[in-house]
C-alpha cells in the first residue's frame, strides 16, 4: 500500500492516472455497440463506400464512390474507413472502427493544452467539459472528417505551445488537409497568434515542410483529372460554399450564434465569458480568443452554414471554462475544491457520454431501403437500378441551378445504398428513363419506393418487400 501511494505522488502520477481512467471509460462507451445503428446519410454512407471501394480498387491516392472517382477531399477518410473494414468486415462497425480513436486522442491533447493554462486541474476540467458537448459527442462515433480536423487543430496548437520542431507542426497541418481538404488549413489560421511568437526561420521551415507534405497529392490529382478535380475540390467545396447558399441550406446570418445559444445554453456561455475576462486580466493565453472568434467569423460570413462547421471552436470553449474554474487555486483549500470540481466534471462527462451513445440500447432497426439493398446484394445480380423516391425527385426539380453542386444529385438522396448493396448502383431521377429501362430486352433488379410501384410496368417479380420500399426484378423477354 505504501509503494502504491508513493507511486501516485511521484511525478504527478495521480493526475495521469485520472486521465487514463477517464479516457478508458470514455473509450469503452464510444466503442459499446458501435455497429448497432445503420450508417446515416449523408456523410457516413459516402465515406464508408470510399473505404469499401479502396479495398476493391487498391488505389490509395484517389477515392472512388460507386465505381467513379470521388475528388471532393483527399483520401484520408477513405484510408481510415478501409482499414476498419479490413479489420471488422464490410459493416457499419468496420467503417466506424477507428473513428473513436480520433475523439480520444483529441481529448488527450485538450488535457495537455489545459495544463498550459496553469495546472493539471485545468487540463482535467477542459477535457471533461469537451466530452459533455453534444456536438462533439455526436461526431465521436460516426464516420466523418470533422473529428480528424479537430485532432489536427488541437495538435497544431499543442506543438506550437511546446516548441516542437517545425516539421511536426507542418505534419499536423497536413493531417487536417489530408482529411478535410483546403478547409484543413483552418488549423494554421487558428494557430496564427502562436506563430507570431516564432522566429522567421521557424515560420519559413513550417511553410516549406507544409508545402512538401501537402502539394504532391494535389499536384498528382490535378494532372490526372484537371477540371474533374478542381471543380468539386476547390470551386464547389470552397468557393461555392463560401459565396452561395447551396442545397437548401438557407440559414440566416446569425445561424451559428443561435445554434450556440440553443446547443450550449446560457450557463456555458457565461462561464466561457468569465474565462475570457480572466485571460484578459492576466494577459495570458489570449490565443484562445482568436481560436473562438476567427472560425466563428469565417463560418458566419460564408453563405452555406451547417451546424457541425462550428465544431472547431469547441475545444477553445472548453479551455475557457477551465480557465474560469481553475483560476481559483491561490490556497490549498481552493485547490482541493477545484480538484473535486475537476473530477466531478469528468464523472459528469462519462454519464453524458453514456446517455449520448444509448449504452443500454442493444439493437436498432435498419431502414427499409437499406434492408432491401442489403437483401438484393446477397443475390449478386449485377447493377442495381434505383428509382429515387418522390421526395428526392421533387428536390431535384425545385433546386435552382445556382444552388447546385455537381454532386448534389449524384447520391440519389441515399448514399448508403451502394455500401449495403456492395455492388454498382445506378440512380434514376427521370421516371421516363426508368420506364424505358423496363422496355429494354435485358434482365435487371431494382429498388423502388412502394408509392412508385404504379409507375412500373406490371411484368416484375418482387424479391424483397417492406412497408416503404420494394426490391423487384425484371427478366429478359
Amino acid at each position: 500500500k505504501k509503494s502504491w501511494l508513493s507511486w501516485l505522488k511521484r511525478k504527478n502520477n495521480f493526475p495521469n492516472l485520472l486521465v487514463v481512467i477517464f479516457l478508458v471509460s470514455i473509450g469503452y462507451l464510444l466503442y459499446a455497440n458501435l455497429g448497432r445503428d445503420a450508417l446515416f446519410d449523408w456523410d457516413e454512407g459516402i465515406y464508408a463506400e470510399l473505404g469499401r471501394q479502396l479495398l476493391l480498387t487498391k488505389n490509395i491516392l484517389v477515392s472512388f464512390w460507386n465505381g467513379a472517382p470521388w475528388l471532393e477531399k483527399p483520401p484520408g477518410i477513405a484510408w481510415v474507413s478501409a482499414l476498419g473494414i479490413s479489420l471488422a468486415g464490410e459493416t457499419a462497425l468496420g467503417a466506424r472502427l477507428l473513428m473513436p480513436l480520433f475523439a480520444l486522442y483529441t481529448l488527450g491533447v485538450v488535457y495537455r493544452l489545459g495544463t498550459h493554462l496553469g495546472t493539471w486541474r485545468h487540463g482535467l476540467i477542459a477535457m471533461g467539459v469537451l466530452a459533455t458537448f453534444n456536438l462533439f459527442l455526436g461526431r465521436t462515433r460516426a464516420v466523418n472528417t470533422d473529428m480528424p480536423l479537430l485532432a489536427s487543430i488541437t495538435t497544431t496548437m499543442l506543438f506550437l505551445l511546446e516548441n516542437r520542431p517545425a516539421w511536426w507542426v507542418a505534419l499536423s497541418v497536413f493531417g487536417g488537409v489530408w482529411f478535410k481538404g483546403i478547409a484543413g488549413l483552418l488549423s494554421i489560421i487558428i494557430a496564427f497568434p502562436l506563430m507570431l511568437h516564432k522566429s522567421k526561420q521557424y515560420i519559413l521551415s513550417t511553410i516549406i515542410h507544409s508545402a512538401l507534405f501537402i502539394l504532391p497529392w494535389h499536384t498528382y490529382a490535378y494532372f490526372m483529372y484537371h477540371g474533374e478535380f478542381t471543380t468539386p475540390y476547390f470551386l464547389e467545396q470552397v468557393l461555392r460554399r463560401a459565396t452561395a447558399q447551396i442545397e437548401f441550406h438557407f440559414e440566416n446570418r446569425w445561424y451559428y450564434f443561435t445554434y450556440l445559444w440553443e446547443n450550449l445554453g446560457l450557463g456555458v456561455i457565461l462561464v466561457s465569458a468569465v474565462g475570457v475576462i480572466s485571460l484578459l486580466a492576466r494577459r495570458s493565453s489570449r490565443y484562445l480568443l482568436w481560436w473562438v472568434l476567427i472560425p466563428l467569423a469565417i463560418f458566419t460570413l460564408a453563405k452555406t452554414r451547417l451546424f457541425w462547421y462550428i465544431l472547431p471552436i469547441y475545444p477553445a470553449l472548453a479551455l475557457l471554462i477551465a480557465e474560469a474554474i481553475g483560476r481559483w487555486q491561490e490556497s490549498k483549500t481552493n485547490r482541493r475544491v477545484v480538484s473535486i470540481l475537476a473530477v466531478g466534471i469528468c464523472c459528469q462527462a462519462i454519464m453524458v457520454t453514456s446517455r449520448s451513445v444509448e449504452i443500454h440500447k442493444l439493437t436498432a432497426p435498419t431502414s427499409d431501403r437499406l434492408h432491401v439493398a442489403q437483401e438484393l446484394g446477397k443475390l449478386q445480380l449485377g447493377t442495381l437500378a434505383v428509382l429515387v423516391p418522390p421526395s428526392e425527385r421533387l428536390a431535384e426539380a425545385l433546386l435552382p441551378s445556382v444552388a447546385r453542386l455537381t454532386s448534389s444529385f449524384r447520391y440519389g438522396g441515399m448514399p448508403s445504398v451502394p455500401f449495403y448493396y456492395q455492388g454498382s448502383v445506378e440512380f434514376y431521377y427521370d421516371v421516363d428513363k426508368f420506364r424505358a429501362l423496363w422496355e429494354s430486352n435485358h434482365s435487371f433488379i431494382s429498388l423502388i419506393a412502394q408509392d412508385d410501384a404504379k409507375l412500373v410496368p406490371p411484368n416484375y417479380k418482387i424479391l424483397v418487400t417492406t412497408p416503404t420500399y420494394l426490391g423487384i426484378a425484371r427478366e429478359a423477354k
